[in-house]
């Protein structure tokens, strides 16, 4: 496999000796890679898969002051917080679900046209 990796080592009078210990050092140097590889691709699939927490990953907004709730994937403010979050009305998904859906179809369609 070309690697790139090269070793030279004069340590020894035999070439023979040398050369093995020059393979032991290329295999240790390309396993190193390789395994720094791996951790990298793991790294980027949990950064991924978890997000860095930054602000601009919110899913919802409560703003209270103004008793409004944001769902920040489907863009929809809904008032009335009491009714939201308490037992007196529709609840949080029942009351964004349907923007959820919709979305969720926009999303298939547009896929669906890139495709043909």
């Amino acid at each position: 496999i070309p690697t790139g990796i090269t070793a030279s080592i004069q340590d020894e009078r035999s070439q023979h000796k040398n050369r093995a210990k020059a393979l032991k050092l290329i295999a240790a140097r390309v396993s190193a890679k390789l395994r720094a590889e791996e951790n990298e691709k793991r790294g980027a699939m949990r950064s991924e898969a978890m997000g860095g927490g930054n602000r601009s990953e919110r899913i919802r907004t409560y703003n209270f002051p103004q008793d409004r709730c944001t769902d920040h994937r489907c863009k929809v403010s809904e008032y009335g917080l009491d009714n939201l979050m308490g037992s007196g009305g529709s609840s949080l998904v029942d009351t964004f679900l349907p923007h959820m859906q919709q979305m969720r179809r926009d999303e298939m369609l547009r896929e669906l046209e890139e495709n043909e």
